[in-house]
């Protein structure tokens, strides 16, 4: 009932074509279509689209409007589709480039000239259309009416196009949340076209299977870091240059876009990476990122923001040279740039922060104080035309735009749904009749029958709860490691990648291979996890050096305790013995970080191994608030009615020792402590071993 409802609704302003299409109907006419679903627009024209795209891209705004012109005046036997292609990349231009929006919205005429020129239209095309309509709206402040477009020109292609060209439609309207600076509202658009795209793949469109699904993980990647989530930024900036090197062997032909893509990707990876501290990996990711985009038509706007990232991470360090190097570079290519965008116009704002911090740490206040006035000047103007659109009502907006949408389909069907009323009272007349005729036979067999129902009833809820119940928890606990084995892996894989570096050495590869081997057992948990009927699996044992593992337990978790000013003392004796390696590093590290949570800043903690008679006893002890006794008959449960949080508020699940005690039981062994409030608690592990002494 919705098909193609909005845009009839929205035609009947053109009076002039509805009559001319009522009188080729009617009369049964031969009235020509110009443009149909099937059509597509000339391969040449789309190669060149995509080509302009890169000289866009790149800055060369000139070059691209000269090479499309070309193509287009050349060819020969051009279609309709063409035409709309050439009018919608002119009114792209002057709203996003030369910001002529009279010229825009000249052109923006000719894209519904050529549409509505026809009994059949172009469903995907008519979309566009209306997006562009609400670009031009947005542009000149008419937000609400904007957001009206969007609304139902989205609301037209789920009636009418299949999820994989929603996609982008979807992600549009994130984009509209994006510019308001609501971005955890901006974040499900973003997942949900993601979702959709999933339809385009293996489609052919080079659009839908390589730009559009790397520009919606990297755009919601980006939600998260404005809202300092870096964390979750970082997880999808990875998931985004996963993505593409993953598509990068199948489109050999794309492999400048796709490198200037990662570029990208990459730069904006560097600077979460340094907002988390991790500078190392920031400055090679940052450095990657300006290499690959500062070649000949890359990417040279993204290169110059990856600048003004290492150049800001340079000053932070006191490296003024370094610094000053970036800084000259772009005080060379900013005032040239032929792109004038409102990117542009961020990077100038972060350029005038920046060099600005570089003349202060110098001692220059001078050059200092200009370069900040000329950034509030140029701030307040940015912030005075985004102000409107921070607060637009896009709740109200959209509420009235479904209403009305709505109302105009209840009226065009008015006629319909009154037939449709007349129908069921009649039907509902001969009903009633007929179970007034039956009702008196029937009467016995009801109650019996609803006795037998209600019992069965009954019986039929009770268990499909109990099996929707445990049918949910695995379903759960699948898809949690599921989807912790992806960033597990990047975490791995960016481990190799830096280890394969020849200048990482000494400590930090130590560290690097501590990182490597703490994520492969977890991926390993994971996969175990994972297997069908591993309940069934009996417990894999090894020979394993207690010591060394001991050891390494401590060095992986010695960086938590430094965190809080504690030390970490281990006292240890060579012993190999029989045992899960990964289970028994869970128990052991679970027991040491708990020791870390619950122990005061600059306070001890002990690890202590003793082998006496075939029995290995591991001693962790600590200084901490202990255990009171209220707690001590609960902290083995699985009820977690026993947690607490940490000395530094540190949050606690309260089931890591339920599961350490399973793991020591499975290896036949004991687990217990002993604890005193205020003074500390030493936890005792027991493991009854077949030991040989090195």
């Amino acid at each position: 009932m919705k098909k193609r409802s909005d845009f009839v609704f929205n035609l009947v302003k053109f009076k002039h074509y509805l009559c001319v299409l009522f009188f080729c109907v009617f009369f049964s006419m031969a009235c020509d279509s110009t443009i149909t679903d099937n059509e597509e627009p000339s391969p040449v024209i789309t190669e060149a689209l995509a080509d302009a795209s890169i000289f866009f891209n790149s800055g060369q705004i000139d070059r691209a409007i000269v090479h499309f012109d070309s193509v287009y005046n050349s060819l020969e036997n051009r279609n309709t589709l063409d035409t709309w292609e050439k009018y919608n990349f002119y009114a792209s231009y002057y709203l996003k480039h030369e910001l002529d929006l009279l010229k825009s919205e000249q052109y923006l005429d000719s894209m519904f000239y050529i549409l509505e020129n026809g009994n059949n239209v172009n469903d995907y095309r008519y979309v566009q259309t209306k997006f562009m309509e609400g670009d031009i709206l947005k542009a000149k402040h008419k937000y609400n009416t904007a957001f009206l477009s969007f609304f139902n020109g989205r609301e037209y292609a789920i009636g009418n196009l299949d999820a994989c060209n929603v996609s982008n439609l979807t992600y549009r309207l994130g984009i509209f949340r994006y510019d308001q600076q609501q971005y955890q509202k901006a974040i499900p658009f973003f997942k949900k076209a993601i979702e959709e795209n999933k339809a385009c793949w293996g489609n052919g469109n080079l659009i839908q299977n390589i730009n559009e699904p790397q520009q919606y993980r990297n755009t919601m990647a980006l939600c998260y870091e404005k809202m300092e989530k870096y964390d979750s930024a970082a997880y999808y900036y990875i998931d985004a240059l996963a993505f593409l090197e993953e598509i990068k062997p199948k489109f050999p032909e794309q492999e400048l876009f796709i490198s200037s893509a990662m570029g990208v990707v990459k730069g904006n990876l560097g600077g979460v990476m340094a907002k988390l501290g991790n500078i190392g990996v920031a400055k090679k990711l940052l450095k990657s990122s300006i290499a690959i985009n500062s070649q000949p038509n890359y990417d040279h706007s993204d290169a110059q923001t990856a600048k003004l990232k290492l150049t800001q991470i340079y000053i932070n360090e006191g490296s003024l040279d370094k610094a000053l190097v970036y800084l000259d570079e772009l005080d060379k290519e900013l005032p040239n740039s032929e792109l004038k965008t409102r990117q542009y116009l961020d990077i100038i704002l972060r350029w005038y922060l920046i060099k600005g911090a570089y003349y202060e740490n110098k001692g220059d206040m001078a050059n200092a104080l200009a370069l900040m006035k000329s950034y509030h000047h140029l701030n307040d103007s940015i912030q005075k035309i985004d102000h409107e659109l921070k607060y637009v009502d896009v709740e109200g907006s959209f509420r009235n735009a479904a209403q009305n949408y709505e109302l105009s389909i209840v009226n065009r069907d008015n006629k319909i749904k009154n037939i449709y009323l007349a129908t069921a009272a009649s039907f509902t007349f001969l009903l009633a009749i007929f179970l007034i005729v039956i009702w008196n036979n029937l009467k016995k067999s009801i109650k019996a029958n609803n006795v037998i129902l209600q019992k069965n009833s009954d019986l039929q809820d009770t268990l499909g709860a109990l099996e929707f119940s445990q049918a949910e928890n695995t379903k759960i606990m699948y898809m949690v490691a599921h989807d912790l084995r992806n960033p597990i892996s990047s975490m791995i894989m960016m481990a190799n990648l830096i280890l394969e570096d020849q200048q990482v050495n000494g400590e930090n590869k130590y560290l690097l291979e501590n990182i490597k081997t703490s994520c492969s057992n977890s991926l390993q948990l994971i996969t175990e996890m994972l297997l069908p009927n591993k309940r069934d699996k009996h417990l894999v044992k090894e020979e394993v050096q207690i010591d060394r593992l001991l050891k390494y337990c401590v060095e992986i978790l010695n960086h938590k305790a430094e965190e809080k000013h504690q030390k970490i003392h281990l006292n240890t004796i060579p012993v190999t013995a029989l045992i899960s390696k990964e289970k028994m590093w869970r128990v052991i590290t679970n027991l040491i970080a708990n020791a870390i949570k619950f122990t005061p800043v600059g306070k001890n903690i002990d690890v202590i191994m003793q082998n006496t008679h075939e029995i290995i006893t591991i001693k962790i002890k600590d200084e901490g608030i202990g255990i009171p006794n209220s707690l001590k008959n609960m902290v083995f449960d699985w009820d977690t009615m026993g947690k607490r949080e940490g000395t530094n508020g540190e949050k606690s699940f309260g089931m890591g020792l339920a599961i350490s005690k399973q793991i020591i039981s499975a290896h036949d062994g004991k687990i217990w402590f002993e604890s005193k409030e205020n003074v500390g608690t030493t936890f005792f592990i027991e493991l009854p071993v077949r030991a040989k002494r090195l």
